[in-house]
């Protein structure tokens, strides 16, 4: 229940009552499959994260497939625009609730090479998107670079949408704190730490090693 509900509970009980019974009955009919991909529309056309980490996985677990999944972010368009919708995408990805997208070899070598070292300021956080997931690279000295997963270890949230504080970034999700420069987790202590990806700095231009 959200605060705002608990609070409307206390205050108004009878409102709260009602509202809930509402809710309840008008839904009684539907299954729960159904019911949650609808909440998924509806997390999606509000743009509530919480609420889409809520109900997408309940979706799964009652019996829906990550292509009805899908089906239920793209059906709020009409309502919620693209933004909401690629957002929504996002999320869903990093949970690892949608079907796996087509790879090709061409692709893959493609993105071996992350650009030239020039363009990463030094200290400062900056992401990389990829097919495969996006990477954060930390340009730790003038010739050395640490490459993490932006996934967090926490909530597999995306990171490059985190909160930048210049050596550390925060998870927006549950406020996991890690450092750039050895992707230590800071807080809370003894979290696990950012997945490092190896790759090597050649001829002035960054690489991920296979």
């Amino acid at each position: 229940m959200s605060k705002a509900l608990t609070y409307l509970a206390k205050t108004r009980p009878e409102a709260a009552s009602s509202l809930l019974d509402f809710y309840k009955h008008s839904v009684k009919s539907l299954d729960d499959k159904t019911r949650y991909l609808i909440q998924i529309v509806t997390k999606v056309t509000v743009g509530t994260e919480r609420g889409l980490r809520q109900y997408a996985p309940k979706a799964l677990n009652a019996g829906a497939s990550r292509e009805e999944i899908l089906d239920a972010v793209l059906m709020a368009f009409p309502a919620a625009g693209l933004n909401k919708v690629l957002d929504a995408i996002d999320i869903m990805r990093e949970m690892d609730l949608l079907p796996e997208a087509p790879n090709t070899d061409s692709v893959v070598a493609e993105e071996q090479s992350l650009g030239m070292l020039e363009r990463f300021p030094m200290q400062r956080m900056q992401c990389v998107q990829r097919a495969g997931g996006d990477l954060i690279v930390y340009r730790t000295q003038a010739d050395a670079v640490v490459v993490y997963s932006a996934r967090c270890p926490h909530s597999k949230a995306n990171l490059c949408r985190g909160t930048d504080h210049g050596t550390q970034v925060e998870c927006r999700v549950h406020n996991w704190t890690f450092d750039l420069a050895t992707g230590t987790c800071l807080q809370p202590l003894g979290g696990s730490g950012l997945q490092m990806v190896p790759s090597v700095v050649r001829d002035g231009q960054i690489f991920l090693e296979a």
